[in-house]
């Protein structure tokens, strides 16, 4: 047998090897060869080759390119980094992901896309009340979680109790103690899936009938829907305060700033003073995009949203983090589902609602595989169960664990030792009375789980495309891996070669001729008088700083720095002499700006152009690698078959 499968490998790669010398030769490496159809598929993956023709160039570009790639990948092979422990463990990771696509119903995804894009266009406030049940409560227990929640609704429909007030009473969710049940206004996404559903199915103001979800039985009453308004961008200025002391002194404080807006003063120049969120100062005070719905204090989203216009600002607004004004930069509506449908579909891949698609994919999974269940050794294995499964600490007997077909897919038999080994894994205490239930429970999990793995075990030889893909993502890892030991990572820990680097080559990297200056905002001309002679007294910003502003927060704000031309605007328009220059007034407002020294062009220092210098060296490490791999493996070019390339 050994013989035979080696003689027919032998033959296969013979004929594989004849089939493919009929094709142009694009390059060899080393004793590798690289034939036409496989350059055009992985060009055509990465470029539109549909519309527009490769010109020379662009062939030449990418051929180099993928010259390198494969060098390096040949490199990664011949040090046997596909068989490091980690490799394996990382590309079976992907191979998860990859073959998800694979494992879905495109049509039922399709429909619950639109479901969920449908619902994002509207959002719908709701108050709830939950009465708790397991999935595995007894029938007995469920029965009468189902009686209370019913008889609850009753009540409300009856008008014998407001729904507030069930809530506050009767919820076994905690919260409704402080909340009476609101949950807010919420879109797709943003609660299990059934709970959307009863939601979004229940017209306004009424009370839904009893369903059940993984956390019990529940009513829900919709107080309200609206449009979606998008998502809204917006920047704000922040004071902070950590206790009920500091909250009066924070207000005095946004109240002078709100006061300087309303005077005209540019915005991001007092978010650049004053706003004390430290995360958004250095970019004016710009925030990422945003919903109504997000988890952002209420109050500052129902401001941010009630600005009528870009660039309106709120007047100031109280959260529990601080006092805030906010300024309208953009608001865009819920993108077209075109724009959204990749997204929304890995939503619906990690949502649960994707078990709708899972349940039309196993059907089809176990027609195409020609599943085969046993049903009469299913009930034999059953009998070798006892009632320690309900206490999760069964253990198989030698019944248990026999050779028996409980079913098979495609020749490959699943037996009563698989499946005891399924359940000693997986099993737990149960509610459940009924022995037969919970290993009927056990083993329709089980026929599902061994059905999509069997499918995604044989995902190569069904779809060559997704061959095509593993040994991409193959290639790939191995390629990052190796680069960063040769490139990346060496050009970090390499300390003493990227110094040597640096000092050979520190004339790429000078500094211009530099001013070292400072630029003082003054509240008036007798603040600006003050600054001056402290200035002269050679006082560090800092103590300038605080002296000055020991009465009025906002009488002098200080911008230092070693300004090259076209850093500083302000500097810029100045002669570049020692000394200090008065800028024109604005208002009461008087700046002033000091120059402290004019630096001469010098070599900047390797700890100020770090990250470009590492770029750099990596270029240099990379570039001797290749010169050693070609080195190691020749290429050549054959230039005929790169001229009929996607001819």
């Amino acid at each position: 047998m050994k013989r035979l499968f080696l003689f027919t490998v032998t033959a296969f790669i013979g004929l594989t090897t004849f089939a493919q010398s009929k094709e142009p030769i694009v390059f060899t490496f080393g004793s590798d060869t690289v034939f036409k159809s496989e350059f055009e598929r992985v060009y055509s993956k990465n470029n539109d080759v549909k519309t527009k023709q490769p010109t020379e160039k662009e062939i030449q570009e990418y051929l180099e390119l993928y010259v390198k790639f494969k060098i390096k990948v040949k490199e990664a092979y011949k040090r046997q980094m596909d068989t490091n422990d980690a490799f394996i463990k990382e590309l079976a990771g992907y191979r998860k992901q990859l073959a998800q696509p694979y494992l879905i119903d495109n049509q039922v995804t399709d429909q619950l896309i639109l479901e969920a894009y449908t619902r994002l266009l509207e959002e719908v406030n709701v108050s709830h009340i939950l009465i708790s049940c397991a999935k595995d409560d007894l029938p007995k227990d469920t029965l009468i979680a189902y009686k209370k929640i019913s008889d609850i609704r009753k009540q409300i429909i009856d008008n014998k109790i407001s729904f507030d007030s069930a809530a506050h009473n009767l919820s076994e969710d905690p919260s409704a103690k402080t909340n009476n049940g609101l949950l807010g206004y919420f879109s797709a996404f943003q609660m299990i899936y059934p709970f959307e559903n009863m939601a979004y199915n229940t017209p306004k103001g009424q009370v839904s009938a009893a369903f059940r979800t993984q956390f019990g039985y529940h009513i829900l009453k919709v107080n309200d829907r609206r449009r979606s308004p998008g998502e809204i961008k917006v920047a704000h200025i922040m004071i902070r305060f950590n206790n009920e002391k500091e909250v009066s002194p924070a207000k005095e404080k946004i109240d002078a700033i709100y006061g300087k807006l309303k005077q005209g003063e540019n915005f991001e120049e007092l978010v650049k003073q004053y706003s004390e969120d430290y995360s958004t100062k250095g970019n004016k005070g710009e925030m990422t995009w945003f919903k109504s719905t997000g988890q952002l204090p209420t109050d500052f989203k129902e401001a941010a949203f009630a600005l009528q216009n870009n660039g309106d600002y709120s007047a100031p607004v109280k959260t529990d983090f601080g006092w805030h004004i906010i300024k309208r930069l953009e608001l865009k509506p819920v993108a077209p589902l075109t724009e959204q449908k990749e997204n929304l579909k890995y939503k619906v891949s990690r949502d649960d609602r994707s078990q709708i698609s899972s349940k039309v994919v196993l059907e089809r999974l176990k027609k195409d595989n020609k599943f085969t269940p046993n049903d009469k050794e299913l009930t034999k294995f059953t009998e070798t169960v006892d009632t320690s499964l309900l206490r999760g600490s069964w253990v198989p007997n030698a019944k248990s664990k026999t050779n028996a077909t409980l079913f098979t897919i495609a020749s490959q038999k699943y037996t009563f030792d698989d499946f005891s080994n399924f359940i000693m894994n997986f099993q737990a205490p149960k509610k459940s009375e009924n022995v037969g239930f919970v290993v009927k429970d056990f083993y329709n999990d089980y026929v599902e789980k061994m059905n999509f793995a069997y499918e995604e075990d044989h995902l190569e030889e069904k779809y060559a495309d997704f061959k095509n893909l593993m040994k991409e993502y193959r290639d790939g890892i191995l390629l990052f891996e190796l680069t960063d030991k040769m490139v990346w990572s060496k050009s970090v820990e390499d300390t003493i070669g990227l110094k040597g680097y640096y000092e050979s080559n520190k004339t790429k990297y000078m500094w211009g001729t530099r001013a070292n200056a400072a630029v003082f905002d003054c509240a008036d001309a007798k603040v600006a008088k003050a600054v001056k002679k402290l200035i002269k007294k050679n006082l560090p910003d800092t103590l300038i700083y605080k002296k000055i502003n020991a009465k009025d927060p906002l009488a002098v704000t200080i911008t230092r720095g070693k300004y090259e031309k076209g850093q500083n605007e302000i500097v810029d328009k100045l002669v570049w002499e020692e000394g200090i220059t008065d800028l024109p007034p604005n208002g009461k407002k008087q700046s002033f700006v000091k120059i402290y020294e004019v630096m001469q062009p010098t070599p900047k220092e390797l700890s100020e152009i770090m990250g470009v210098a590492t770029s750099d060296y990596q270029a240099y490490l990379e570039e001797n690698w290749i010169k050693e791999l070609k080195g190691k493996y020749p290429v050549a070019i054959n230039t005929d078959g790169v001229n009929r390339l996607f001819k």
